[in-house]
């Protein structure tokens, strides 16, 4: 035999099962909102500066690796002429008579010219020696666009006695020894750009520095790469002719 519950209890049983109900479904309250929005937005501002660091650091690590490879690319290429023999003062770069990390930057652009991969830019550069006050644009990814520019010059050096005796046209000689300076500039430094000027670039030129930047660094007044070599040629002919002076002279060499 079931005893049912009195009214009292009843009435008493339904308020904690409305009170149960009314408790599962109840949401956030408003500070519990405004404390995690707050705790979001702290995690954000805390985050956010490190990453966009990070990223400019990254591009700018990039581009500096990019222009290294432009500056190594002329080296190579003056090297290259150099071991074949073909070097004379046409080919070579312009000299200065400054040392050449004290030579001034660029004051203008090599007007018309752009080094570029690609063969259908208009007025692609053709190896022709520049004024050593100048800069050459380059574009690296074919895209006629000038991503950098460059700076090539070097000093005299010396001449063989030789070559100046096998040689009487000036233009022609080929230097026995010389030093070869290249930098290399990103094209935000572009002397010509709208708040830019030639005399913002550091002078003398230091290497922008790679640590760490939330822009463009001081890329805009100093060159990404700078590369300060000495080449050497061994007038292996001239040699030869002075080897041989005694008896019959080789073809090419000049009468004694």
């Amino acid at each position: 035999m079931s005893v049912s519950p009195s009214p009292s209890r009843q009435r008493l049983l339904g308020l904690l099962a409305r009170h149960n109900t009314a408790s599962k479904e109840q949401g956030l309250t408003l500070i519990e909102c405004l404390v995690a929005v707050f705790v979001i937005g702290l995690t954000v501002t805390l985050i956010t500066p490190p990453l966009f660091i990070a990223a400019a650091t990254r591009a700018q690590n990039r581009r500096a690796e990019q222009a290294l490879q432009v500056a190594q690319g002329e080296v190579d290429r003056i090297r290259t002429m150099v071991a074949r023999g073909n070097h004379t003062n046409t080919n070579l770069p312009k000299t200065v008579t400054t040392a050449l990390q004290a030579h001034d930057p660029p004051k203008s652009f090599v007007s018309g010219l752009i080094k570029t991969p690609s063969s259908t830019c208009a007025g692609r550069y053709d190896d022709r020696a520049i004024d050593p006050d100048k800069a050459l644009k380059v574009d690296i990814d074919g895209d006629c666009v000038p991503d950098f520019f460059m700076q090539v010059f070097r000093t005299v050096g010396n001449t063989t006695q030789d070559q100046i005796t096998s040689t009487p046209d000036l233009t022609q000689r080929k230097p026995s020894d010389f030093q070869l300076g290249v930098r290399v500039y990103s094209m935000v430094a572009d002397g010509t750009a709208p708040g830019n000027s030639w005399e913002n670039l550091e002078n003398p030129p230091q290497q922008a520095s790679l640590q760490m930047t939330n822009g463009e660094g001081n890329q805009r007044k100093r060159p990404l790469a700078m590369i300060y070599t000495p080449f050497s040629w061994s007038d292996q002919n001239s040699t030869l002719c002075t080897y041989f002076q005694s008896g019959a002279l080789p073809q090419g060499c000049p009468s004694p």
